[in-house]
C-alpha cells in the first residue's frame, strides 16, 4: 500500500466567496508543490468547473469532482462523485432548486466563473449559488448516494454551516460515509477525539478559498493509487485500505 495524502474540499472561482486566483492551473500547481496527490473540487452547489481542473492536472494529480450543498438547514454536506458527468448531473439537480441571482448578488457574495482548464472565463452562473436549497439533510445525503457518491459532513468543528452547529446535535441516522474537520482541529489534536464518537472516518479537509489554503491540513490515506474508488474503500476500512494521520 501507499500513503496517499489528500485535501477533499477545495474552492475554484466559480464559488462567488473564492477568490478569482482559483484557477485550474493555479490550484493544480498548489497542490502539487504541497505534495498532495489528490484534491476534490467542491464548489457551493455546482461542479461545472470540476472537469477544467481534471484537465488542467493531467497526470500530475488526481482530482476528484465534488461539490458543496448547502441543505435547508444551512449547513454544508460535501458530495465526492466517481467522475465529473456524475457530479454534474447531480449539480443539474441541485441547481434546479436555485433562485437565478439578482442585480445586487456578484456585489455582495462575489462573481461566479465558469473557467476552462487554462483559467480563461467561459462564462458566468447565473444560478445563486451561494444560497440554501430547499433540501433538508437527509434529502441531500440521499441526492449524493443516489448519484453513488460520498456524503461527507463538511467543517462539523464550525459552529456555521456545521451540522452539529446549525442543528444542535449530529445527524446520525442520515447516512453520512465521512465527517470533516476543519484546520482548526489538526489530526492529532485532543478535540479530534471529540468528533470521533460519532463512529465515522474523520476527513482533514483545508477548505481552500486561495491558494495558499490548499494543503494546509490533508488526510492521509492507505490504497494502491488515489482514486475515488480507493477513498471509497478506506473510509469502510476495505481490501487492506484504511485512513491515516497526516
Amino acid at each position: 500500500m501507499n500513503v496517499c495524502f489528500a485535501d477533499l474540499h477545495v474552492h475554484t472561482t466559480l464559488s462567488p466567496c473564492a477568490d478569482d486566483a482559483m484557477t485550474p492551473p493555479a490550484i493544480v500547481d498548489a497542490a502539487v508543490a504541497e505534495g498532495l496527490a489528490m484534491i476534490a473540487v467542491c464548489d457551493h452547489n455546482s461542479a461545472r468547473n470540476a472537469a477544467a481542473v481534471q484537465e488542467a492536472a493531467g497526470a500530475r494529480l488526481a482530482v476528484l469532482a465534488g461539490m458543496e450543498i448547502t441543505t435547508a438547514e444551512e449547513c454544508h454536506v460535501v458530495g465526492l462523485f466517481p467522475d465529473a458527468a456524475t457530479a454534474e448531473a447531480a449539480g443539474a439537480e441541485v441547481g434546479a432548486t436555485l433562485p437565478s441571482i439578482d442585480d445586487g448578488y456578484e456585489t455582495f457574495f462575489g462573481e461566479q466563473h465558469v473557467v476552462d482548464a487554462d483559467g480563461a472565463e467561459t462564462g458566468r452562473e447565473t444560478l445563486a449559488l451561494a444560497t440554501a436549497t430547499p433540501l433538508d439533510v437527509d434529502a441531500v445525503v440521499e441526492l449524493v448516494h443516489r448519484h453513488g457518491g460520498l456524503a461527507v459532513a463538511a467543517h462539523i468543528d464550525r459552529t456555521s454551516f456545521g451540522v452539529i452547529g446549525q442543528l444542535g446535535f449530529f445527524p446520525a441516522g442520515a447516512g453520512f460515509d465521512a465527517v470533516e474537520l476543519s484546520r482548526h482541529v489538526p489530526a492529532g489534536s485532543e478535540r479530534e477525539a471529540e468528533f470521533a464518537v460519532y463512529g465515522l472516518p474523520v476527513l482533514h479537509s483545508s477548505d481552500a478559498h486561495y491558494p495558499s489554503d490548499i494543503g494546509a491540513v490533508r488526510t492521509a490515506i492507505h490504497c494502491e493509487r488515489p482514486a475515488f474508488g480507493e477513498l471509497a474503500l478506506a473510509l469502510h476500512g476495505e481490501n487492506g485500505r484504511s485512513l491515516g494521520d497526516a
